[in-house]
């Protein structure tokens, strides 16, 4: 039987936006948040693979826990050890 440890590592992001005071409500539909997921929400995941990925002796997958992709991304990662 393997021996097996484990530890956590969060990364989490608050978004926000800043309007003026003469701002409206819900002017811009929150284009703001769309502009977030459609450009950088998405560099962001690829850099965290990319970064993981660097290193024969770490493994890393996507793995959803039913958590809603919308609002994360859980990620499996293993190191390996060879003996």
């Amino acid at each position: 039987m393997t021996h097996r440890e484990e530890g956590e590592f969060s990364l989490q992001l608050h978004l926000s936006a800043e309007f003026p005071p003469d701002y409206e409500g819900d002017d811009d539909g929150y284009a703001w948040f769309e502009e977030f997921e459609n450009e950088l929400k998405p560099e962001l995941v690829n850099a965290v693979f990319a970064v993981l990925q660097r290193s024969p002796r770490w493994q890393a997958v996507a793995a959803p826990r039913g958590r809603d992709p919308e609002l994360g991304i859980d990620i499996d990662v293993k190191r390996v050890i060879r003996g």
